[in-house]
């Protein structure tokens, strides 16, 4: 019973680390992309390599694999609840299938289908939002067994300035 008690309690802690590294990895992706070059009048790293790159880092940090980007095709993950800025709860298809596998999607203006493949102009009040969902694996066999996978998810929505 005590060692039930003691991995139960290295999963919560391994899930709260893995949700605090999805939080920072979405935070800082968001965060580069939405800075603006007032000089030269663009965003420059406001694209789906950049940002994926800034996320992969964060990840790499917490020990965690790279992300897998779902940009094009799926840019924006559906919701299960309706909402229009598509944060979470978000549909069991939007996560990997596997565990221990981050699937990132990159969400701009909160339109599906609209993505950059470059740095990008003109973009003043884009609502960019970063998600991160990932598949988490229990460590315990007993709780693996009896409740399978958890999804965990992160989004960071940030206002691109600029004209």
């Amino acid at each position: 019973m005590l060692l039930l008690l003691v991995g139960g309690l290295v999963d919560i802690g391994r899930a709260i680390y893995i949700t605090e590294a999805l939080s920072t990895a979405a935070r800082e992706g968001a965060r580069h992309g939405a800075w603006f070059d007032a000089s030269h009048l663009q965003s420059p790293y406001l694209y789906d390599a950049e940002i994926k790159s800034v996320v992969d880092q964060e990840l790499a940090t917490a020990s965690l694999p790279a992300s897998v980007l779902k940009n094009p095709g799926t840019t924006c993950p559906a919701v299960t609840d309706g909402n229009t800025y598509h944060n979470p709860p978000y549909a069991n298809a939007a996560y990997p299938p596997t565990a221990n596998i981050t699937w990132l999607y990159i969400c701009y203006s909160n339109t599906s289908g609209v993505d950059f493949g470059g740095p990008q102009t003109g973009q003043g009040n884009t609502d960019l939002n970063v998600i991160v969902l990932y598949t988490y694996a229990p460590l315990t066999p007993l709780l693996g067994g009896q409740f399978g996978t958890f999804h965990l998810a992160n989004n960071q929505h940030m206002t691109v300035q600029g004209t």
